[in-house]
């Protein structure tokens, strides 16, 4: 078989419904587990999942406009209100993964001489459905 080998264009991330792939350069999702280990009487051991953590962690050119329709000024908007999470979506080649996520405020600004980026790492509200 084949191995496919895949590249972030074919990322397209939407928070909030609004849907950018053209200014994310990166964007990974990552849950971590937290799993106990029990020692049972009989010598054996017994594992168990007692946490989820689950993590967005994007970068992104900022998109500043005169409008609201651009992906800064949701955030912005969205991060007024911090401790309410906003849907987002991601999809990977042709994967999808839905859930909510807690939103960050965005930088604002840079370097003169450079692309004005952003980097976040989004906490999100438990583990994303995958469709």
């Amino acid at each position: 078989m084949a191995t496919t080998i895949l590249n972030g264009g074919t990322l397209t991330l939407t928070i909030n419904s609004i849907a950018r792939s053209e200014q994310i350069t990166s964007a990974v999702l990552t849950v971590e587990q937290t799993r106990n280990a029990y020692n049972l009487i009989g010598g054996t051991k017994a594992f168990k999942v007692v946490d989820n953590n689950v993590t967005l962690a994007v970068e992104a050119i900022q998109d500043w406009t005169s409008g609201t329709s651009d992906f800064m000024d949701a955030l912005w908007t969205a991060s007024q209100t911090p401790d309410t999470s906003v849907p987002f979506v991601l999809t990977c080649n042709s994967q999808t993964f839905t859930g909510s996520l807690y939103p960050e405020y965005p930088a604002v600004g840079g370097a003169g001489n450079d692309a004005l980026t952003w980097s976040v790492t989004f906490q999100c509200a438990g583990v994303p459905t995958k469709a």
